[in-house]
């Protein structure tokens, strides 16, 4: 016949076993370690509502683009407008563009701004949309009058989570390709996390058309957040 009071040293020696290894690894993959960072993002989002976290989503896609997807497509951009500024002239005022020549490039196509300089402007403007919320016009909690607000701050917490890991997933690999490098359990984060650059772009569109569709629906109430909690 089984006796408890017999089973119990060894249970409570199987409960130890784990407390006297050296330590605990925890294999996870980078895909279910973006998901776990990224629900941390919409929790955050959920619980403050759209409105709080708007600024630092705004703020945080000019970071991104400026400094990660960044330089390259600035200076393409500067001088693609350059470049076929006559033509443009030449059909604002009535004429054939194609009889306009095209100008050479105003910025070297070959600029790198430096990975350090990359990584300080993103950390500033990231901290710049903490700073600007603040005093943000459209800023103010979810209240039962705006029921897409927790909904909504989901989505764009976790957009945000997903900028900063990415932006630091694409600047780890740069800092590799330049020859440095370091480790420890930041390292083993940065290699694990995959580069979802790919996807960046997409989620940037659907993020900004979400915000015009609001505006034209609820406009001029953006601007004007309900401030007695959905009571009258």
């Amino acid at each position: 016949m089984f006796s408890i009071e017999a089973g119990r040293p060894i249970f409570h020696w199987l409960l130890l076993v784990p407390l006297a290894q050296p330590s605990l690894t925890l294999n996870l993959s980078g895909v279910a370690l973006l998901v776990i960072f990224m629900a941390l993002g919409a929790y955050w989002g959920y619980n403050l509502g759209l409105r709080m976290v708007l600024t630092q989503a705004i703020w945080t896609i000019i970071a991104y683009v400026i400094t990660v997807q960044g330089g390259n497509f600035i200076v393409d951009t500067i001088n693609r407008f350059w470049q076929n500024g006559p033509r443009l002239v030449a059909f604002a005022i009535g004429q054939n563009p194609a009889n306009s020549p095209a100008l050479d490039p105003i910025i070297n196509p070959n600029l790198q701004v430096p990975l350090f300089f990359r990584v300080l402007t993103f950390l500033a403007l990231v901290f710049l949309g903490f700073f600007f919320n603040r005093t943000a016009a459209w800023k103010a909690g979810p209240s039962p009058k705006e029921p897409l607000a927790r909904p909504l701050g989901l989505f764009v917490g976790a957009l945000i989570v997903l900028l900063w890991s990415n932006a630091a997933v694409v600047f780890w690999e740069q800092f590799q390709a330049d020859g440095g490098g370091f480790g420890g359990p930041v390292a083993n984060v940065l290699n694990t996390l995959p580069n979802v650059s790919v996807l960046i772009p997409s989620l940037i569109a659907v993020f900004f058309l979400i915000i015009i569709v609001l505006v034209a629906f609820y406009f001029p109430r953006v601007w004007k957040p309900d401030s007695d909690g959905g009571k009258k």
